[in-house]
């Protein structure tokens, strides 16, 4: 079978009526049309040709749309089906819902209906493809090739669902957009897509937070000599550089409207033009996107341009917070002890699994790079030749959450009570004990400020170490 992604079968025995909603479909951003005036035509076309979405008229010679909107359903019941009439009756429009028309609409056809509608089945068709490559899947985490994965520390089966479903839509010429938190790992997971693709040409990366219309032109697409004051020689766009390979564009939701504007035209063209080139050039790149923002709002609010949003969707990576695969966190802690051990240079530190404890319930929220972060700052300073849980706990970024955890644990005594001073005694003692004698750790445990503690110190010499 023939797959065209987003290709559009418009079908009415009237010339003139599907060149009209074809010329709709195009100013909207569908380039891949199939008209078709006799609807002897349909059926060979569908079981040959793979379409997002069709438009189809009830009444025509020699066969109706009635019978071709069953004949659709039967073969070929993932294909959504609008159809498109001038029989303004309910019952109709029921009879054809019941035999799974996607939306129904009467003549003359309201522009923008008709555009919301197809944009909306074709969104539709997307998340069908999705849910059918991942129903096969199941929860089959076998990868065929992990060590394109390799990069990834993980124990999670979500994570290993994710690398098995990248491995099949890699061969995918649609576009993937991946979201997900800052620090889960995104570029690494369109690297992945990437060297799983088997593509010959290079990975470009490209950061695009920031980025204006000119900005993003020139990078991507390039310029011309001469195309402006100071373009003494040709520069090769990002895009070119990517021919035949990926073209990674990270931050994906900063993009201003003139340049998801290109970008759109990029995508549905496969072309791009040059500053200062009067011939488009052809796109042989791959396009993975990336972001932390949240596209589906953005492009309900019109800060994101509803049609690239579509376009970008081609398949969708959603990685989890480190915080929903805590299972991870203890593979993770070793590697990254073992990784800052080497890069400064110092004797492999034990990880005793005390050390767990000090992440439970914490949210993590710049994720693994936060996490690979703590470890080498840590490592870093620690004496000896092993972590201890103090070391950990004194740390600025977990100070709060272990004086939270330690808060939220009721205090239980099996003797008499101690007095205020005994209480306040044993707490300072302890907080110093849990961070090596550090005061202003200790002091952060005890939420204090660090002249507060200094001053009980002082006044209070027995209680000091």
């Amino acid at each position: 079978m023939v797959v065209k992604p987003d290709q559009i079968l418009i079908v009415d025995d009237d010339r003139l009526v599907v060149e009209v909603y074809s010329s709709i479909l195009e100013a909207a951003g569908w380039t891949k049309r199939i008209v078709v005036t006799d609807p002897r035509e349909v059926m060979p076309l569908v079981r040959s040709t793979e379409f997002s979405v069709i438009l189809l008229d009830l009444t025509m010679p020699h066969i109706s749309g009635r019978q071709l909107l069953g004949e659709i359903a039967a073969e070929r019941p993932q294909v959504p089906v609008i159809i498109l009439t001038l029989e303004d009756s309910v019952d109709v429009a029921v009879e054809c819902m019941k035999v799974g028309a996607f939306d129904f609409m009467t003549k003359p056809i309201d522009e923008n209906r008709l555009v919301n509608s197809v944009a909306h089945a074709v969104q539709v068709r997307s998340l069908h493809d999705e849910v059918r490559v991942l129903s096969r899947r199941g929860r089959d985490t076998r990868i065929a090739n992990p060590e394109i994965f390799s990069a990834f520390v993980t124990r999670s089966d979500s994570m290993r669902q994710l690398f098995a479903y990248a491995e099949t839509i890699a061969v995918s010429p649609r576009a993937v957009l991946i979201t997900g938190e800052s620090g889960t790992g995104k570029e690494l997971f369109a690297r992945a897509i990437h060297e799983a693709s088997g593509r010959e040409g290079s990975f470009v990366p490209v950061n695009v937070a920031g980025v204006d219309e000119t900005v993003f032109s020139d990078t991507l697409f390039g310029h011309r000599r001469g195309a402006f004051t100071g373009a003494d020689t040709v520069r090769r766009g990002l895009v070119e550089q990517a021919a035949s390979g990926t073209l990674f564009l990270d931050e994906i939701g900063d993009l201003d409207n003139g340049a998801q504007l290109k970008l759109l035209r990029l995508l549905q063209e496969e072309e791009y033009y040059p500053l200062g080139a009067d011939v488009p050039e052809r796109s042989s790149a791959r396009v993975i996107a990336a972001t932390n923002a949240d596209l589906f709002t953005r492009q309900q609010d019109g800060s994101f341009r509803r049609d690239l949003f579509y376009r970008l969707m081609g398949h969708h990576v959603q990685i989890p917070p480190l915080r929903d695969r805590p299972e991870d966190v203890p593979v993770l802690l070793e590697h990254f002890v073992t990784d800052s051990c080497a890069t400064l240079g110092r004797p492999q530190l034990a990880v005793p699994p005390v050390l767990y404890r000090t992440f439970d319930g914490y949210e993590f929220p710049g994720n693994v790079r936060e996490l690979q972060a703590i470890v080498f700052d840590v490592v870093s300073r620690v004496a000896g030749g092993e972590l201890r849980e103090e070391d950990f706990q004194s740390h600025p970024l977990l100070a709060g959450h272990v004086r939270d955890r330690i808060a939220a644990e009721p205090l239980s005594f099996t003797g008499p009570l101690p007095t205020l001073a005994e209480a306040e005694a044993f707490l300072i003692n302890e907080a110093l004990e849990q961070t090596g004698g550090n005061q202003s750790a200790a002091a952060r445990l005890l939420g204090v400020s660090q002249s507060t503690l200094s001053r009980r110190l002082a006044q209070k010499p027995d209680r000091s170490r």
